[in-house]
């Protein structure tokens, strides 16, 4: 009989770790697993404003998608997927076709510029590598004043790290930091014990934090205001949110933002062979441990699914939230207990590096952060 073909789209978090729990089924030659990528590489995100500051060499945030599912017989066709034909069973790629009998729709976000005129053109970004490579480069050149537009997660702990840069050039090449938000604070969207937390400690690094800027306009070098003030910097990062990639399925129904409904098997709803995880779907927040949890499920319903067996609802479980707030210096909540200083710190650097795949890319990591330390 013909073995299932399992096409996933994405080799993020979502789409690896699902590739991840359907190993063994490949392995045991039961199935075919396909991954269609525009890299080669796994790119560990959360990671990325370290590597923008220099903490980390941008190797190490990449982990090879070959490597990881080596001795496994799961494919990876380097290309993009450009559309799906759930008639047919067919995704089209920008070189190529490719059938499947289940398709997983892990393609993840990008960023998100709201139509705001000028943000795209004059702005840097921080969602791949190339564009942390660019703010290293930026910020190695005689940067005076630097603004940080968005204070969720990533704006904050780029900022801080930014800070301890400027601290650790010395004050010849002092970078004036600053850090914009539409909100009434910090990190909207975590407990408020935290956005204190945070709030506090970015003071304490001389960041300038600008609460309730609706930005309208960016220019080059000049951030303009809802009240038609203005902020002048050298360089200007733009991280105030993300939408879903695009990547439309003939008649799957989408939320507001545009991300497609799912059900609570994480199929596609009106489809039953197509399921979708992470950024791109659903109404959990698009958090990497989400799309961690949705990917071992999706990859227990298709296996379920083949075997005609009853399927797993997904039920996201917080494990916790963490920020980093500099070097030696986090805040995080765990089992509803609020934690802060260099514990969390290490703490959150322990969690993101068991993230990684293979103890091979965990070793390289925790021997280049140690003699960064």
């Amino acid at each position: 009989m013909k073995k299932p073909h399992i096409v996933i789209i994405g080799g993020g978090f979502g789409g690896t770790v699902t590739a991840k729990y359907l190993k063994k089924f490949s392995k045991a030659g039961k199935i075919d697993v396909t991954i269609i990528n525009p890299g080669l590489y796994f790119l560990f995100t959360p990671l990325l404003h370290e590597v923008a500051v220099g903490e980390l060499s941008p190797d190490s945030v990449l982990e090879s998608i070959e490597k990881i599912f080596c001795n496994s017989k799961i494919k990876l066709i380097k290309d993009r997927a450009i559309n799906i034909d759930p008639v047919k069973k067919v995704v089209s790629m920008c070189n190529g076709n490719i059938s499947y009998d289940y398709l997983v729709v892990s393609s993840g976000s990008e960023t998100n510029y709201y139509s705001i005129p000028g943000a795209r053109e004059n702005t840097l970004t921080l969602k791949d590598l190339n564009d942390a490579v660019r703010i290293k480069n930026r910020l190695k050149d005689t940067v005076k004043t630097c603004a940080v537009i968005g204070a969720g997660a990533t704006g904050v702990e780029l900022v801080a790290e930014i800070a301890d840069y400027r601290k650790n050039v010395g004050s010849e090449r002092a970078v004036e930091v600053s850090l914009v938000v539409a909100s009434p604070d910090v990190l909207p969207q975590f407990p408020v014990e935290l956005r204190t937390i945070a709030h506090a400690h970015l003071l304490k690094k001389n960041i300038k934090i600008m609460t309730n800027e609706c930005v309208i306009e960016v220019r080059p070098n000049k951030i303009i205001f809802a009240d038609k003030s203005f902020l002048e910097a050298e360089t200007i990062i733009w991280v105030a949110g993300v939408k879903p990639s695009p990547m439309d399925i003939p008649g799957a129904e989408k939320e507001k933002i545009g991300r497609i409904k799912i059900d609570e098997y994480l199929k596609v709803i009106g489809f039953g062979n197509i399921f979708s995880l992470g950024d791109i779907s659903g109404t959990a927040p698009m958090l990497a441990q989400v799309a961690v949890q949705q990917g071992k499920i999706v990859a227990k319903n298709i296996i379920a699914s083949i075997s005609n067996k009853p399927l797993f609802p997904f039920i996201f479980k917080e494990k916790g939230l963490l920020v980093s707030l500099g070097k030696w210096y986090a805040t995080g909540k765990i089992s509803g207990i609020v934690m802060r200083g260099p514990f969390m710190w290490l703490l959150w650097r322990s969690i993101y590096l068991f993230n990684f795949h293979s103890w091979r890319k965990r070793l390289e990591i925790a021997w280049e952060w140690t003699l960064k330390l």
